[in-house]
């Protein structure tokens, strides 16, 4: 059994590296011949231009992970059943869940390295690519955006539902001071606006904490003091790819503690745990598929594997996207894919041919 459970390893894992290095490959090439015109706006040097796809290589990897064990699952299994191999061994006394076995325990353990790969390497790697793509481009004076959460100092957190950067304006705009960890002030008002170098809150109500009491002030307009200025509200915030799980869920508890909306970082939190396991799930699918193939080419096995991964990349983003606007539990909305092709693996594994 051992051997057995080696040879389908072997083809299985040889297979996937090349499609691996195929993808990556075609992914590299495209995204040059896309920006190769940026890369000389920016006088961008050649070597950073290699370091920029060398860092680039790690998210390239986690993305067409799962399109690779797809098409590997496919022609490996395929190629058992096409040349009558998976006959043979049932023939033999083995069940079609225990040849699968192999290519199950190969895809978690390959699934548990792309979460360890995706917490350790991923964020670094992403963090050193932006930083040599800012390198020779200019940073945008101003842009709107959502969710904005801000450390003014050790002791003050601002965060702002949106921010209008043409208009200097923040909406639904929170301003807490700590004291040891201890909430002392929180100041809050529908809008916030820059008039003449300072930042000015209208209808804020101010809220004073000392031992069990509680001091409500409200003003009609109101000066919190802020050092920040407006560039400040309108640079980009680190993106949740460069951050690991950890350091996510503390910036989702940060945003959670002022009462900010954490949904869509929530989502992205989620997905570095759900996203991994896409690995695990697609095997799981794509196996008890592939056994009842005994002749399709492999033009056509290509073929499905990409509409495969398109539709179940799909729900993942459809999912995404559900939940960062709140339509949908941000648990669920990071685990509706692989849920749904899950399920889908399961069934086609019971009613497969054993």
């Amino acid at each position: 059994m051992r051997t057995l459970n080696l040879y389908i390893q072997k083809r299985f894992t040889l297979i996937l590296l090349l499609g691996l290095l195929a993808f990556v490959m075609i992914y590299l090439v495209v995204d040059l011949v896309e920006n190769i015109d940026r890369f000389i706006d920016w006088k961008l040097p050649v070597g950073s231009v290699l370091w920029y796809y060398v860092y680039y290589v790690p998210y390239i990897l986690m993305l067409m992970l799962p399109v690779a064990m797809l098409l590997a699952t496919l022609f490996s299994v395929g190629d058992l059943a096409k040349y009558n191999e998976l006959v043979a061994m049932k023939a033999s006394g083995l069940s079609l869940y225990r040849i699968l076995w192999p290519l199950f325990r190969v895809a978690f353990l390959i699934s548990v390295f792309a979460l360890i790969f995706g917490e350790t390497v991923v964020p670094e790697a992403n963090q050193r690519r932006i930083e040599i793509k800012y390198s020779g481009k200019r940073k945008p004076k101003g842009a709107n955006r959502r969710y904005v959460f801000l450390h003014e100092s050790k002791e003050r957190i601002v965060f702002a539902d949106r921010y209008l950067a043409e208009k200097h304006l923040a909406k639904g705009v929170s301003i807490q001071t700590y004291r040891e960890e201890a909430l002392i002030r929180r100041a809050d008002a529908d809008t916030m606006q820059w008039r003449q170098g300072h930042w000015i809150m209208r209808g804020a109500v101010l809220r004073e904490f000392s031992d069990d009491h509680e001091k409500i002030t409200r003003y009609e307009e109101w000066d919190p003091g802020l050092r920040l200025n407006p560039r400040d509200f309108s640079t980009e915030q680190k993106d949740p790819e460069r951050m690991g799980y950890f350091e996510l869920a503390r910036h989702i508890r940060r945003v959670q503690r002022i009462g900010g909306q954490a949904s869509r970082w929530l989502v992205d939190l989620y997905m570095k745990i759900s996203f991994p396991f896409a690995n695990f799930v697609i095997v799981l699918f794509g196996a008890p598929l592939a056994s009842g193939r005994k002749r399709t080419g492999k033009a056509l096995g290509f073929g499905l594997s990409l509409l495969i991964c398109f539709i179940y990349y799909g729900f993942i983003k459809a999912g995404q996207v559900l939940g960062r606007e709140a339509m949908l539990p941000p648990l669920l909305a990071a685990w509706i894919g692989n849920a749904i092709f899950g399920a889908m693996g399961i069934f086609f594994l019971v009613k497969a041919r054993k």
